[in-house]
């Protein structure tokens, strides 16, 4: 009687094994934040996840999510997506409305260590986070989410997760070739161009009967798929040529995507970008694998197609390899072969495409060349014994993760060869934070080496999450051109696997990239850990004049220096007490820091110059 009561409950929650496919829910569409001063709350709040369902899950469901503080209530689930220009300040805020500490990461930007997002900058409940910085990264599809330490993979699970989009720069000055891109690319938000978030989620009922998100780190069976945070849903887009921007915001589980029509057929679609920007030149592409992190972007062209007709994007199970978490066999046969979206043709609103065929050549590669590489160095992925657990954990090096220990110390402006060893039965998505890097090879666990030919989505342009398939060794060159900073903990960048139950159980290191100066850069901690005397900066923005007040007996200087740490202006003062007019002549634009070097002490401040 139990198993039959027991069975009956799981049938009712979950469905036969999967959740049975409506597709009776019209895709959510996150709402666009196109400012650089914008502000983000951590919330809690409420969400529905099948609101045309005829199952147990079309009901209100405790969620967190990333709201537009000038927009509340625009979100239940997920965050605003973003957008970034290239060479543009940002000065965005982050406020913890949670009951507990959580981060903002921004994964797969390039920005200095104190405004990564990391586990070290911790937005306590209540607490606001102001980071600043220029956006050094060209056109590309990143996101952002939580980081703290242990509790990475409950908060993604929750909902916090959103979408960044760095937009071409269009003025032909910058990069001349991506102005060019962007005169033919599909780049009208909701309208031909797509953000799509893939993710799981395990529901159960709590003590009061509610439904609930239950996360554990289990990954066997009952699991739903979803788009957006919506089951099973539709998106209608128009008979012209479209861009989806592929996203696998998992904690856990690898997709095989795949495009088809109706009949089950394949349906073209063409690669264009990887992770950190565009590849070389389109690729068609039968199927791709993408592991939890990583990001692609497809073109498809809808264009003749009759009014009503139906493409769906498959989840193809059956083509995960042995090892990988959401195959067949890691999931006790659960997880299988399903459609996870589909796309339904409408009239046509969107702009004329000027794309005649395929392939396309794009951005040439911006790899590093090996003769750069001044150090190689192995990470290698194994899976332990530790005190601090009775079972084996995987980890990177036969260590766990230590807040207060630098793993790697990286020269800044240099060039370095790294592999990554995986020496585990399991697939891991190796994520690194600060830099993009370029796969130069892998060995497979039979000692072969991999065509690069055969793996675009891998070899045809830069990455910063990279799935490590079980036995290989992969191999990357990255360069560490700026942000150089002390040799401290709290200066540290991230490497960890990005599968979340992974990283917040140890798998995880951090790195700095060192400014072989010894301690005190400015850059690398916040101004009240450095400032022993008073300091006073006004006004702040500024323009062609600002004011310093303090006090100082003798003759002191007074350094500028930008977000990559490089001095850009150097000034001696004479004694005074009270404000000192300067001048602004000389300054870039942007996010500065001040160092005012006395004989009384030190003063850090930050300015910004319009």
């Amino acid at each position: 009687m139990k198993l039959t009561y027991l069975t009956f409950f799981l049938v009712l929650l979950y469905g036969t094994g999967l959740q049975a496919q409506e597709f009776v829910n019209e895709i959510l569409i996150p709402p666009l934040i196109n400012d650089d001063n914008y502000h983000l709350n951590a919330i809690e709040t409420q969400h529905n996840f099948n609101p045309n369902g005829t199952d147990t899950l079309n009901t209100m469901v405790r969620t967190f999510a990333f709201e537009d503080a000038n927009n509340p209530g625009t979100t239940t689930i997920l965050g605003p997506t973003l957008t970034w220009g290239y060479l543009k300040d940002l000065t965005p805020s982050v406020t913890n409305n949670l009951s507990e500490v959580t981060t903002c990461h921004w994964h797969g930007a390039h920005v200095p260590q104190f405004a990564d997002g990391g586990p070290h900058q911790r937005i306590q409940p209540g607490d606001t986070w102001n980071p600043f910085f220029k956006v050094l990264d060209k056109s590309a599809t990143m996101w952002y989410h939580p980081h703290a330490m242990g509790l990475t993979y409950k908060h993604v699970q929750m909902g916090l997760s959103g979408m960044i989009i760095v937009e071409d720069p269009v003025d032909g000055q910058d990069d001349p070739i991506l102005s060019q891109i962007h005169r033919f690319m599909p780049v009208d938000y909701g309208v031909n161009d797509f953000p799509l978030i893939f993710q799981t989620k395990k529901f159960k009922r709590d003590d009061s009967g509610a439904i609930v998100i239950q996360a554990d780190d289990g990954f066997k069976n009952g699991y739903y798929y979803m788009v957006n945070g919506i089951v099973d849903p539709v998106l209608r887009a128009p008979a012209s040529m479209i861009r989806l921007r592929l996203l696998n915001g998992d904690g856990k589980f690898s997709f095989n995507f795949k495009v088809k029509d109706a009949n089950g057929n394949r349906y073209p679609a063409h690669l264009i970008a990887t992770d950190a920007g565009y590849t070389t030149r389109t690729y068609q592409l039968d199927s791709i694998l993408m592991s939890p992190g990583e990001r692609t972007e497809f073109l498809i062209d809808l264009r003749g197609l009759a009014v009503g007709t139906e493409l769906f994007i498959e989840n193809g199970v059956d083509g995960i390899p042995a090892g990988i978490i959401g195959n067949s066999t890691l999931t006790n046969g659960y997880a299988q072969n399903r459609n996870l979206l589909k796309i339904v043709v409408k009239e046509d609103d969107a702009p004329i495409s000027p794309i005649i065929a395929f392939p396309l050549n794009l951005h040439p590669s911006e790899e590093p060349p090996m003769s750069a590489v001044t150090r190689s160095r192995t990470k290698t992925f194994r899976r332990d014994l530790f005190d601090v657990s009775t079972t084996p954990l995987f980890n990177i090096d036969s260590t766990l993760m230590d807040m207060m220990v630098v793993n790697d110390v990286v020269k800044v402006d240099s060039t370095e060869l790294w592999t990554i060893d995986n020496t585990t039965n399991r697939g891991h998505p190796w994520h690194i934070h600060d830099t993009h890097f370029w796969v130069t090879e892998i060995i497979d666990a039979g000692g072969n080496a991999l065509n690069p030919n055969n793996y675009p989505e891998i070899f045809g342009g830069p990455k910063d999450n990279v799935l490590v398939q079980p036995g290989w060794k992969l191999t990357y060159i990255a360069s560490f051109p700026d942000f150089g900073t002390q040799v401290a903990p709290d200066s540290s960048y991230m490497y960890h696997c990005h599968i979340l139950p992974h990283e917040d159980n140890g798998m995880m290191g951090q790195f700095v990239v060192w400014n072989g100066i010894g301690n005190g850069n400015p850059t690398s901690i916040r101004d009240n850990e450095l400032s022993t005397i008073r300091m006073d900066v006004f006004p702040n923005p500024a323009r062609e004049v600002l004011y310093l007040d303090g006090t100082t007996a003798r003759e002191s200087t007074l350094k500028f220096i930008d977000m990559n740490g490089r001095l850009v202006k150097e000034l001696r003062l004479p004694g005074f007490d009270g404000a000192i007019e300067l001048s602004t002549d000389g300054l870039p634009s942007g996010m500065l820091i001040m160092d005012w070097q006395t004989a009384e002490g030190r003063g850090v401040s930050r300015v910004l110059i319009k």
